[in-house]
């Protein structure tokens, strides 16, 4: 199993002080994001300026921007000032998520480039961010009750003192951070496991202590099934359950890791 970088997390996430995944924070988005943003922006104006003022494409969209913000026309300064610190404060520290984002989707709609929407969804990716840019909008990743799953979960495991299984959880949740995907995967099914081992005494076959929870917990055999196959795609994707050194790390998607974070999660809670 490869370990976490530390440098891909935050101190409170190694801590285990931060137990949602960065892709699973809505409603936030991190500096780096906002300075990355904002570089391109303030790029592509330098490359339009002309006797410091912000001329060509740039120049467009700021006298557009200017207009549907409620501005009037003749108020409107061409100057490179005045033009970079209207733009600059959807980037500030004080600036919102929502100020930021909505700011990138309005200027991405403008341009109409696909080189444009590459670089912002790029960037989203890249920094493991909450939110992606899809057909000309920006998306949240995940839902609000997925992140609530999890905690609900981390906080039973805790209450349960299952510390095991809650090192699990926070394992993964690292690891998506991380972009370890299949190494979050692993951590995620090993909760689950550390959960039903515990809780039926039977070790070493998660399928036998599958059956021997529903002998006093009955559950109906579709959704039994169903949990069996989930815990088999772990074992049947090379790479998941024992990592590949000779081969690299499993096919695993950052989609497949928050599924399986979430549902995971969900049996967690549903076992305690």
């Amino acid at each position: 199993m490869s370990q976490i970088d530390r440098k891909s997390i935050t101190f409170k996430q190694a801590e285990g002080l931060e137990p949602l995944p960065s892709q699973l924070n809505l409603k936030e988005l991190s500096p780096v994001i906002k300075a990355r943003f904002w570089g391109y922006i303030y790029s592509q104006i330098e490359a339009d300026l002309s006797y410091g003022l912000v001329t060509g494409t740039m120049g467009k969209a700021s006298r557009a921007f200017a207009i549907q913000s409620g501005m009037l026309i003749d108020d409107w300064d061409a100057r490179v000032g005045p033009v970079t610190r209207a733009w600059k404060r959807y980037f500030s520290e004080e600036a919102s998520y929502a100020d930021t984002l909505e700011f990138m989707e309005w200027y991405a709609r403008y341009m109409d480039d696909p080189e444009v929407d590459r670089f912002i969804n790029a960037v989203l990716v890249h920094e493991r961010a909450a939110y992606r840019f899809i057909d000309g909008s920006i998306v949240a990743l995940a839902s609000p009750e997925e992140g609530v799953t999890v905690l609900k979960a981390i906080d039973a495991t805790a209450k349960a003192g299952l510390s095991g299984a809650k090192a699990h959880l926070l394992n993964a949740s690292s690891n998506l951070t991380a972009g370890k995907y299949a190494d979050s995967v692993r951590e995620s099914i090993h909760a689950v496991e550390a959960v039903m081992f515990k809780k039926t005494g039977i070790t070493g076959s998660f399928t036998g202590a599958l059956k021997e929870y529903a002998k006093a917990n009955p559950m109906h055999t579709a959704f039994s099934e169903a949990l069996v196959k989930l815990y088999g795609y772990t074992s049947n994707e090379q790479g998941v359950r024992h990592s590949l050194f000779d081969k690299g790390d499993a096919d695993v998607t950052e989609k497949d890791a928050l599924f399986m974070f979430g549902v995971c999660a969900a049996f967690v809670t549903y076992l305690l």
